[in-house]
């Protein structure tokens, strides 16, 4: 033991004994694992390599142990009257600043070490530009491939909106979609099936298939509204609003309020509604009743009753252009009156119209019979020469 070290106190004699035991056990532990020893470039496993943090505690204890040594011959050369707490302290901060600084400078190595995998595509970006729309097309067409097998391709629910009158179990059979159908199957003949649907179902006017992502189909429906009525030998059967009459007789208990047109065959109940539609609604409500009422001039005439008292007699065929006259003529007169539109616009009391046409259908009768009687008197001449003419 040199002189320096007697004049350490007993407990840094022991100290420094230790520190140099300690020393000497790192080196050999260095030489032990020096070959050993490996660095990885990638920031996760950082903290895997305990064999090589420990060997960095092992030396920064030996170097710690020098410097103590050294702290020691210094400070017993300098301050050999300094306390030995003193010197205890600031040789503890000296170590902890040399730990700080080591362990600051394994972690600069560790990110400035290039990545192991950062090497392996070293010089491929070229490549890769070159390459990406091949490589986007086979990616496209593995995850289209994918798509085709799976149920998401096939369609899950149909459902049907809109619809009133028709259910929507018969729109759906009607359709012929099935859940196991392909997607884009059902999308190549949305027109087709939207067709199918209107012809099977005359009150359907209007169908529209629309798709819901992932493998959803909806069809809207729109119909044909109520638009009149029809009487024919006693039973009344609805009209739509394009002229198709349903063939189910209708109970007349529960009729709507629309006009019923007695005895009209089909064309005329197509011409009478195709009218009709085009009216105001005002208009259209204050219609009731409609019959045919045929004039050597008008063989189309008829006679609308109306709900405020009066009577419209129009042509079928001019109901669309002389109608809309009539709210501004009903101001000007006083129910019941007989609105004429057949060779232009008048009024008449009911009564005294009524009392016309009985006595113009008199009259025609009288005629017809007067005509009758001609022919009889021409038949019986013509018998009586023909008599005379064979007994001759």
């Amino acid at each position: 033991m040199s002189e320096k070290d007697n004049n350490l106190t007993p407990w840094q004699q022991k100290h420094l004994e230790y520190q140099k035991r300690k020393a000497e056990e790192a080196k050999k532990e260095k030489k032990a694992n020096q070959p050993k020893k490996v660095h990885f470039s990638s920031p996760f496993l950082k903290s895997l390599p305990k064999t090589e943090k420990n060997f960095d505690d092992t030396r920064d204890e030996a170097e710690s142990a020098e410097l103590l040594e050294e702290g020691f011959e210094t400070n017993n050369e300098e301050t050999q009257s300094s306390e030995a707490p003193i010197e205890n302290e600031k040789i503890i901060a000296q170590l902890e600043q040399l730990s700080q600084e080591n362990e600051y400078e394994y972690e600069e190595e560790q990110i400035k070490r290039p990545s192991r995998f950062s090497s392996l595509f070293k010089g491929s970006a070229p490549l890769l530009k070159k390459m990406w729309p091949a490589l986007a097309v086979v990616v496209l067409v593995f995850v289209g491939s994918l798509y085709l097998i799976s149920p998401l391709s096939k369609i899950s629910t149909f459902s049907v909106s809109g619809n009133a009158n028709e259910s929507s179990e018969q729109v759906a059979l009607a359709s012929g979609i099935q859940t196991s159908d392909s997607i884009f199957n059902i999308l190549n003949n949305k027109e087709k099936i939207e067709a199918t649907i209107e012809q099977k179902f005359p009150r359907i006017s209007a169908v529209t298939i629309n798709y819901h992502f992932p493998n959803r189909f909806e069809a809207i429906v729109k119909e044909h509204t109520n638009s009149v009525y029809v009487k024919r030998n006693n039973q009344t059967y609805l009209v739509l609003n394009n002229g198709y009459v349903i063939t189910t007789p209708v109970d007349a208990t529960k009729l709507e309020k629309l006009p019923v047109l007695q005895n009209f065959n089909d064309e005329e109940v197509k011409t009478f509604v195709n009218a009709y539609e085009t009216l105001k609604p005002a208009i259209k409500s204050l219609m009731t009743n409609v019959t045919k009422t045929p004039t050597d001039a008008t063989k189309d005439f008829i006679a609308i009753d109306m709900s405020d008292g009066n009577q419209v007699r129009v042509s079928l065929s001019q109901l669309a252009d002389r109608l809309p006259y009539y709210p501004s003529v009903a101001k000007q007169v006083q129910a019941p009156q007989v609105v004429d539109m057949e060779a232009g616009i008048y009024t008449k009391p009911k009564a005294a119209y009524d009392a016309y046409l009985s006595q113009l259908s008199t009259s025609k009768s009288a005629s017809i019979s007067a005509q009758n009687a001609k022919k009889t008197d021409a038949s019986s001449e013509n018998t009586a020469q023909s008599t005379t003419t064979s007994s001759n």
